[in-house]
């Protein structure tokens, strides 16, 4: 059994305490091992950052999760994880939700999510009931401490209206199209690494799954996705591995968590 993060010692007092003492990680699968393993991918794989929209359209770009290079600099993470009990209405729900408090981040992760923590502006809109519940997020600045492999990072989601960075709201709920749409410029460590993240679910053969899509060195500014990182600066591969294998883990576990949060937290108090 590996190591918890510790949580505030007021949390044994919290309704939902239950999910961080009683629900375990489970091992990587032999098939996900064998993902992790076997990552890398090329650059004929790769979607470029301004083809960002196909990733809310049917199918699945890039066709595998993995990680993969981009003609300017940088890498892309795809992840494209099972997670048949999870709805959209739920994702919605779990990402206005989960950053009011730190030990709602370390129940989706216990072993890898030590803390978050919530801009002004984000902890307002989440406590808003004229807000819709698909717009709470919007706005949010989720500054996280998280493990993806190694020594805890720092990593800032700077959540935004997706029509803002380019993605099409209209395909939202189409035949075969996402269900959940969630869109941030981030940065990752001490260096400040930008990152584009968008983040969807969808059904691929009939099985709702998880998508995120990492634009490591990218940030997408007035409508398009610019590459920031300069020349010499190069994208170490085992953060791009370690990410694969992260998301693998934290999405596996909020399929077995998030749809009893959800039932038993969604209609209290958010605070």
């Amino acid at each position: 059994m590996a190591n918890k993060v510790p949580v505030a010692e007021d949390a044994k007092t919290k309704s939902y305490f239950k999910y961080y003492e009683e629900f375990e990680i489970a091992p990587y699968t032999p098939e996900q091992l064998a993902i992790i393993e076997n990552a890398k991918g090329t650059m004929e794989e790769s979607l470029p950052i301004g083809e960002r929209v196909k990733v809310e359209g049917p199918g699945t770009l890039p066709a595998r999760t993995g990680y993969f290079p981009l003609e300017e600099g940088g890498m892309l993470v795809a992840g494209n994880i099972p997670t048949p009990d999870i709805t959209g209405d739920m994702m919605y729900w779990w990402f206005a939700w989960h950053g009011l408090d730190p030990l709602r981040y370390a129940i989706w992760d216990p072993e890898d999510h030590y803390d978050t923590k919530l801009n002004d502006l984000g902890r307002q809109r989440a406590l808003d009931p004229s807000i819709p519940i698909e717009e709470k997020a919007w706005g949010a600045s989720h500054t996280v401490t998280e493990s993806i492999g190694g020594p805890p990072d720092v990593i800032t989601l700077n959540f935004m209206d997706p029509s803002t960075l380019g993605y099409d709201m209209s395909m939202i709920g189409q035949p075969g199209c996402c269900e959940f749409l969630l869109t941030a410029n981030s940065e990752i460590g001490d260096m400040h690494v930008p990152v584009h993240v968008v983040l969807v679910t969808k059904k691929i053969d009939g099985v709702m799954t998880t998508q995120e899509r990492f634009w490591i060195g990218y940030a997408v500014i007035d409508g398009e996705g610019k590459y920031l990182l300069p020349p010499e600066v190069q994208v170490p591969e085992e953060l791009c591995q370690g990410l694969v294998a992260h998301n693998l883990k934290e999405y596996t576990h909020l399929n077995k968590v998030l749809p009893l949060v959800y039932a038993e937290e969604k209609d209290k108090p958010w605070i």
